[in-house]
């Protein structure tokens, strides 16, 4: 599965900037200069002197073995923290550890071994006591978890095939992000020859300083070992507002919600329903948990209901869910009555509490990690890489079927910052995907259409339709998600939603109105309309969803789909962004018969969806626009097919 990435860059800073937007503040008491001047006088901490760096500055380090190049490294971050200590008076939390044969371990299991990193001495994020308990044979082991800054140096011994320290720096940056849920941001250094790089990655950006040569200007590293040494945690990155425990030899997650009431509640998580958005460096980062409440003892609140916990980063200018959830409903009451917006309720979930994440007495985002969001003309950038980077492996729990990302076309800003926030719904509910019975399924979407219609008859458009957002509770569908959701008529702007589940409608990735060409232009006149997300694109979402189940799933425990059915779901979902397959697809006839034949009822219905769709987009875009008409015609087919009680279960 190709790694998820909102579609970003990695951008060049200057040093000066990295040392005062990213890294932590260095303590008032330390004087740089101070401190190099003393390392001259100490055999252990000058970097010319230490054994396996070479006096001669124009010997490339390359050629010395990474073992013997991080041996002297990490004497010099002995002797830096030890002057340090004389004036801060103060223990460091770090110690500086060296590849081992293993690789650090993880609840997911990955191959990426930083050459070096900054460990947590005491381990307390591990809980190492119960771990020892549960887990004898990795107790000697390193942990991802502890790991505060990742050091990757390239090894070039000729081999033409060797991997760049970026590559694998940018390895060790996505595995703690993606794996661990008590993290916000992270540091990474990387060596070439004598030149060093400093790097930084939170929800908002990723960040690397312009090199600067180690052995003539050694007070920048000194300056990094000195700020990142003495930091709190959460400055480094980690989240204070979540715990990681053991239960049952089990890591869970007490994750806290200080609500707007004043009242700090503790929930402990259960099992991960889903958190592969969490894989971008960059984005939202949701993570979703079934938990259980905690009383102020610490233990389980007795016969408490299981809920769901959703933690995520919104874009610092768009509304909370809740607070977009009630403003559907207040336009509802408003415009269709209090028993409409009553109604409509049941197609949605319920909040038993929203908040914004507060660190440090402030409110949690991404702006507090990187404090100067203004970048410098100068700064350059390069893409982040997507499809080298592969989803760790490991636990099952929280991860969906083989999704494909599609990202929308626009390009976005630089930095755009973002909101921590968390919220606690009643229901427990299972998504689409899971879902292993086309009655259900079918129901499902169903519910979900109705939801579609409250919010579009009050002219709001949910932009974010998918698999992992239509879900069931009991018997019923629900829709959630809705972060993106926006007024038709809004001229609020932001940068095209990432569709990172391929449910995304054809025209809203190409941005431009594809069924448009029956309308004549007027003479001499240019015509090229500026679009925007209509109902018609939530429509085609719904039926995206149904196309993957269909098209993902056999009909029988243990068998496998043919070629054809393989070829055909490449073609709606073919993983890669822009692709013109999943669009031609969708402008041609499909074909039902490489399905198992007990889906052809259903998948006949669902192409009669499609052609219905279709016709809406060609009438609608003819008359520019008559699509509120046309949604209500494809609304029509898709409630008769939807709520059909004839299908296969």
């Amino acid at each position: 599965m190709a790694h998820l990435m909102e579609p970003g860059e990695i951008l060049s800073v200057p040093l000066e900037y990295f040392n005062s937007a990213v890294l932590p503040p260095l303590r008032e008491q330390l004087d740089i200069a101070k401190i190099k001047d003393s390392l001259q006088w100490d055999p252990q901490g000058w970097i010319q002197g230490a054994q396996g760096w070479a006096a001669d500055q124009n010997e490339p380090i390359t050629r010395i073995s990474e073992e013997k190049t991080f041996e002297p490294l990490s004497d010099f971050f002995e002797a830096v923290v030890r002057q340090a200590r004389k004036a801060v008076n103060t223990p460091t939390k770090f110690g500086f550890a060296t590849r081992r044969v293993e690789s650090p371990i993880s609840e997911r299991s990955d191959a990426t071994r930083p050459n070096a990193y900054l460990l947590l001495a005491d381990k307390q994020r591990f809980d190492a006591q119960e771990r020892n308990k549960n887990d004898n044979k990795n107790s000697n082991l390193n942990s991802w978890d502890d790991i505060a800054v990742s050091f990757e140096f390239k090894n070039d011994d000729g081999d033409v095939e060797y991997e760049d320290e970026s590559d694998k720096i940018i390895r060790s940056l996505h595995h703690i992000m993606s794996s661990d849920p008590c993290r916000r941001a992270t540091f990474g250094v990387t060596i070439d020859n004598a030149d060093m790089k400093f790097w930084f990655t939170c929800r908002a950006v990723t960040l690397v300083s312009k090199p600067f040569d180690l052995r003539r200007e050694p007070e920048h590293l000194i300056h990094f070992f000195c700020s990142v040494a003495f930091a709190n945690d959460h400055e480094l990155g980690w989240d204070p507002t979540i715990w990681r425990v053991c239960v049952g030899g089990k890591y869970q997650y007490d994750i806290t919600v200080n609500t707007d009431e004043g009242k700090v509640l503790v929930y402990e998580t259960t099992r991960v329903i889903s958190d592969f958005t969490a894989d971008a460096l960059r984005g939202p980062g949701t993570r979703v948990f079934e938990v259980r409440l905690k009383s102020q003892d610490g233990k389980l609140v007795k016969d408490a209901e299981h809920a769901i916990l959703k933690d995520s980063w919104r874009d610092c200018d768009r509304d909370r869910e809740d607070t977009i959830l009630e403003q559907i409903f207040a336009d509802l009451r408003n415009h269709k009555g209090i028993e409409q917006a009553d109604e409509a309720r049941k197609y949605f979930l319920t909040i038993l509490a929203a908040v914004n994440v507060m660190v440090d007495g402030k409110i949690d985002g991404t702006d507090s990690l990187l404090r100067i969001s203004d970048l410098l003309a100068d700064c350059t950038s390069y893409p982040l890489p997507v499809d080298e980077l592969s989803r760790p492996a490991g636990t099952d729990e929280g991860l969906p079927p083989s999704f494909p990302c599609v990202r929308g076309s626009a390009k976005q800003s630089r930095v755009r910052h973002r909101i921590h926030s968390r919220l606690v719904f009643k229901e427990v509910f299972q998504p689409i995907y899971e879902l292993r019975s086309l009655d259900a399924v079918f129901e499902t979407l169903e519910d979900a259409r109705i939801a579609l219609q409250f919010l579009h008859s009050v002219r709001w458009v949910h932009r974010d339709v998918s698999a992992g957002n239509v879900l069931r509770v009991g018997g019923m569908g629900k829709l959630a998600g809705l972060e993106y959701a926006k007024r038709m008529e809004s001229e609020t702007t932001h940068d095209v939603r990432t569709a990172i589940l391929g449910f995304v409608a054809c025209e809203v990735e190409a941005q431009i109105y594809l069924f448009k060409g029956y309308r004549p232009k007027p003479k001499g006149q240019a015509w090229k309309p500026s679009f925007r997300f209509n109902p018609l694109h939530d429509m085609e979402s719904i039926w995206w969803v149904a196309t993957w189940v269909l098209y993902y799933h056999v009909d029988q425990d243990g068998s496998q789909p043919t070629t054809d059915q393989s070829t055909w779901f490449n073609k709606f979902f073919p993983g890669r962004p822009d692709s013109l397959s999943r669009m031609g697809a969708f402008l041609d006839h499909v074909d039902c018969e490489v399905l198992p034949t007990s889906f052809h009822p259903a998948a006949h219905e669902v192409e009669e969806m499609h052609q219905e769709l279709k016709m809406a987009y060609f009438n609608s875009e003819k008359e520019m626009f008559a699509i509120p008409r046309q949604n209500d015609v494809a609304r029509t087919v898709f409630c008769r097919v939807l709520s059909g009680n004839h299908r296969q279960r």
